[in-house]
């Protein structure tokens, strides 16, 4: 742990997190400001997909018309796939993939964002593992309008952010796929939400 990332803002932000999310454990593990803001815009007309499940599968189900979702961890996909049947969800598909490559080269998490048609999903969460990938991958996949959530985004696009993780801030430069993530979205809206200890963004496509 970096001691220099403990600085009285941090702390205070640290601690208000933990207290939001202590009296909202139904809701995702984002930044609460996010989660406000997909409350107003998310709807039942909606198709989604999120990579990396929790405790926000079941908060994205609600919301949507229907959802896919991606976890590579078998006793999370478990734990999170016995919150979806006790709320007894019919819109869900929750399947598990590995995040390893395939004897083909293949990665099967990776691969499912593929499965989808261009301009056929609404709402993709970008929150587990291989960000990059996926996050170039649905690109063609939402549909105009579409937003693409991007957690921690502080770790992997530019924006003005004083979270410890910013890459800019720790003097590390834009991997490389990330760049190209970046020219490729350069046109479209995005709208920062931040908890102070992590970033949310949320990329509108034109």
């Amino acid at each position: 742990m970096n001691p220099k990332i403990w600085t009285p803002r941090y702390i205070t932000n640290r601690l208000g997190l933990f207290v939001y999310e202590q009296f909202n454990k139904d809701k995702p593990w984002i930044a609460p400001s996010a989660i406000k803001w997909l409350e107003a815009n998310l709807n039942k007309e909606m198709r989604g997909v999120e990579f990396g499940s929790g405790r926000s599968t079941v908060w994205y189900a609600h919301k949507l018309k229907s959802l896919v979702s991606i976890e590579d961890h078998q006793e999370w996909f478990q734990k999170v796939e016995e919150q979806l049947n006790n709320a007894k969800l019919t819109n869900v598909r929750y399947v598990l993939k590995s995040c390893e490559k395939d004897a083909s080269g293949n990665i099967p998490y990776v691969d499912v964002v593929k499965e989808f048609d261009n301009n056929a999903i609404d709402f993709v969460v970008v929150d587990g593992k291989h960000r990059d990938r996926i996050a170039l991958e649905a690109i063609n996949k939402l549909t105009s309008g579409g937003y693409l959530l991007l957690d921690d985004a502080e770790r992997y696009i530019p924006i003005a952010s004083h979270t410890p993780y910013n890459f800019k801030r720790e003097g590390k430069t834009q991997p490389e796929a990330w760049k190209q993530f970046s020219d490729l979205t350069s046109d479209w809206k995005q709208i920062h939400f931040t908890s102070g200890v992590s970033d949310t963004v949320v990329l509108i496509k034109p």
